[in-house]
């Protein structure tokens, strides 16, 4: 393999690896939206004596962890199209030139559905709003039930 070639395959290693943290990065942070969810909601609703209001603060983290799986899958997805990139120059050389070890994502946001977007993906809000139905629905009771 000549030289620039070899320098391209590790490019993809390298690049195929942040993927793969980025990827982790967002199964973790799935993990952890259920887990400290229900830590919070188990505790706030068990208070004796709290307002059926304070049932509304699980909505905090459900937002925060919704926010950032959307930032990991958005930053992969970037990646991804620069790996794309990355291999097609490998493969023809006719294609656009990417830099050896070049991980600036930049040129990819127009053609990369942005984060917001990717907020409102079914892959990424499927939980976050499955944990907010069931926080709202508790809370309609709570207060219901205060009445």
């Amino acid at each position: 393999m000549s030289d620039d070639t070899d320098l391209r395959v590790r490019h993809l290693d390298t690049l195929q690896a942040t993927i793969g943290r980025l990827s982790q990065h967002s199964f973790t942070i799935r993990g952890w939206t259920v887990t400290v969810v229900s830590a919070v909601f188990a505790l706030l609703t068990t208070q004796s004596g709290a307002s059926s209001h304070v049932t509304l603060l699980a909505l905090l983290p459900t937002a925060i962890f919704w926010g950032l799986d959307a930032y990991y899958l958005h930053q992969e997805r970037l990646y991804r199209r620069l790996y794309a990139a990355a291999a097609n120059r490998l493969t023809d050389p006719a294609s656009p030139d990417v830099i050896p070890f070049d991980m600036n994502t930049t040129p990819f946001r127009a053609t990369t559905p942005s984060w917001v977007r990717t907020l409102v993906t079914p892959t990424v809000a499927a939980i976050p709003v499955v944990l907010t139905f069931a926080i709202l629905a508790t809370w309609m009771v709570a207060v219901a039930a205060d009445r």
